[in-house]
């Protein structure tokens, strides 16, 4: 087994462990979550499983099978505690993530797809990074740590410099790393309180 597929497996364990303690967090309300942005997150998620698999990118696929299970799991929590709103951002990424359907259904190449996903995938995750930015004590700290540290393992899933194994990877790490400067603030005051 190569090194970028152990690093997939290593990234996708990660995720999960961050996911399961973020949904956590999410049932009991400590974090307060779009369904629209969820309900995109599942979208982009499912086209970016299929095309990642048609492109023969395997070490993402972990990760995105546990960013589905995730975003799933938050819409259907989402759902439950009533918690639904759509904003303009949430139609953009909607219509964005139904173009890359459409661009590799029209082209029959999959990495298209990956492509227009992952500029979508950057606007519609822009607000959450915002919104944390603004309001730390919406989210928590943890699981968006651990959530970095599997990105770092899925910066090491890329096996060639080739762009449609590389932006997948590059964009979580951003995301993520991003969310964790946005989380520093809430960090250090939690840390200054001795919690």
């Amino acid at each position: 087994m190569s090194l970028s597929i152990v690093a997939g497996y290593l990234a996708g364990l990660m995720y999960a462990i961050a996911a399961i303690w973020y949904v956590i967090d999410i049932a009991k309300q400590r974090v307060n979550v779009s369904i629209a942005s969820n309900v995109i997150f599942t979208i982009i998620n499912t086209s970016q499983l299929l095309a990642l698999i048609e492109a023969k990118v395997w070490g993402v696929v972990p990760f995105t099978v546990v960013g589905l299970s995730v975003s799933l799991s938050i819409c259907l929590i989402s759902i439950k505690n009533k918690k639904i709103y759509f904003e303009l951002m949430d139609k953009v990424g909607f219509i964005g993530a139904l173009v890359g359907i459409v661009v590799w259904w029209l082209t029959n190449d999959p990495a298209l797809n990956i492509y227009v996903l992952s500029i979508v995938n950057i606007f519609a995750f822009s607000p959450i990074i915002i919104k944390t930015f603004k309001h730390p004590n919406y989210e928590t700290v943890k699981p968006w740590r651990v959530n970095l540290l599997a990105s770092i393992f899925l910066l090491f899933s890329i096996s060639t410099l080739s762009l449609v194994e590389i932006i997948v990877p590059v964009r979580e790490f951003v995301s993520s790393s991003f969310m964790n400067i946005a989380l520093s603030k809430k960090y250090k005051s939690m840390k200054g309180a001795g919690k």
